[in-house]
């Protein structure tokens, strides 16, 4: 009988085991859930954001003109408009 990857995955979630090891039983990677690789994705994600020199000069221009205008209110913007 041969197990399927969901087969798999749910002994694993089961044993709670969340390291490959090798012949030495020296830890060689790490499980994570399909959450903890989607929370992975977006920390990496941010890291490229934060690290973009466009992006945290628009960020800088948007804070310092929203720090030297007053803002209006919706219903003022929209009389506005």
């Amino acid at each position: 009988m041969t197990e399927t990857s969901s087969d798999i995955a749910q002994v694993l979630r089961e044993r709670g085991a969340r390291y490959v090891v090798d012949a030495e039983q020296r830890p060689v990677a790490v499980l994570l859930t399909p959450e903890e690789y989607e929370h992975y994705l977006d920390l990496l994600d941010d890291e490229a954001d934060s690290q973009d020199e466009e992006l945290a000069a628009r960020l800088a221009q948007a804070a310092d003109r929203s720090s030297q205008e007053e803002r209006l209110s919706l219903q003022d913007y929209l009389r506005q408009r």
